[in-house]
């Protein structure tokens, strides 16, 4: 068996022009990949960004048969390019195999070709190298992130509340029932009793969780499961919010 490093030295986005000359390691998947002449291009893309990797004729033979969304491993350096999409480009002095993509691939992450929404579930890992689809996630992260920071920021403590629950608070009428170890619980629908408690120790509190509401639904968009921000404030009123 071989042992490969997969260590990087830099994300893509660190990457620029004036570091040229400098050797870096990038790890990420072969995003596209084509040959003009001698020389091999592949587009390389990770977590935060893309670059344009040129490979000669030899390291090019080195993964021979390589295929487009395989995760590879890049050692080179940055040189200028004349590329108009990049600022920089990197001229591999070899590249590692970490995993070759088999092909047929049951979607296209790039959307040129249009999936079928239970396609794109069904192979949801691929479908999150889809930059639409993965912008939705980051924007998420960047929301709750910001969120975060204010209740922070304003001495809001965060806590966790119990998700299985052992009554129908609330009225109930919407609650997810189970069977915990032979007795009747619940899922909660949200934190508000734990909320409430928790400001008299602690004043100012806040959740940011998943909770559930067995609410039927007719179209595609329901509350079944969902993220929920919740706060609550001690020696606060609606002037202060």
């Amino acid at each position: 068996m071989i042992s490969v490093k997969i260590n990087r030295t830099h994300y893509i986005e660190d990457v620029n022009a004036d570091m040229k000359g400098q050797e870096v390691i990038l790890g990420g998947w072969i995003e596209d990949l084509r040959k003009m002449g001698k020389m091999t291009f592949l587009t390389l893309r990770d977590v935060t960004g893309i670059t344009q990797i040129i490979l000669t004729d030899d390291v090019a033979k080195s993964i021979d048969g390589i295929t487009r969304q395989s995760v590879v491993r890049v050692t080179g350096k940055i040189q200028d390019t004349k590329a108009r999409d990049f600022a920089c480009e990197i001229k591999a002095d070899e590249v590692n195999v970490l995993s070759k993509a088999v092909h047929p691939l049951p979607i296209d992450p790039l959307g040129r070709l249009e999936s079928h929404i239970d396609n794109r579930l069904n192979s949801r890992a691929l479908d999150m190298r889809n930059q639409k689809t993965a912008s939705i996630f980051k924007i998420r992260h960047h929301v709750l992130a910001s969120l975060r920071k204010i209740f922070l920021e304003k001495k809001f403590t965060e806590i966790t509340t119990p998700k299985i629950i052992g009554s129908a608070s609330e009225g109930g009428a919407n609650l997810f029932s189970l069977d915990y170890f032979g007795k009747q619980a619940y899922l909660a629908q949200s934190p508000q009793l734990y909320k409430e408690q928790m400001t008299i120790g602690l004043e100012r509190v806040f959740e940011i969780a998943s909770f559930y509401r067995a609410e039927k639904s007719h179209t595609g968009r329901h509350l079944s499961e969902f993220t929920s921000v919740d706060i609550e404030a001690a020696f606060m009123d609606y002037t202060d919010v």
